[in-house]
């Protein structure tokens, strides 16, 4: 039990590095006017390897996450990018959607 105790403040505190680091960094939002070469690859590569699993406007926010921030869990990264995708204004959200439609 004191270990699962110690993963999760671990947790905590990689999630609250990782919501530092971005409210440092770059703005996420609106979204970028080009995308990186790195970015288009990593998803043209997906659709050939995992054609059931549909590239969409959140998977590219959070890849960008990914790429502008320091390594961090993948628990972290998916408990800030989904709480920063749900608190984006439509306008916001749609910026990456549309991009996504680009790749």
């Amino acid at each position: 039990y004191n270990d699962m105790n110690i993963n999760i403040n671990d947790i905590n505190d990689d999630v609250d590095a990782l919501s530092r680091e971005i409210a440092n960094g770059p703005p996420l939002f609106p979204a970028p006017n080009i995308i990186p070469g790195v970015i288009t690859a990593r998803f043209t590569r997906r659709k050939c390897s995992r054609g059931k699993r549909r590239i969409n406007g959140y998977s590219l926010f959070k890849l960008f996450i990914i790429f502008q921030t320091s390594a961090h869990s993948g628990v972290a990264i998916n408990k800030v990018a989904g709480d920063l995708w749900e608190t984006a204004t439509p306008d916001n959200r749609q910026g990456y959607i549309d991009l996504c439609r680009q790749i």
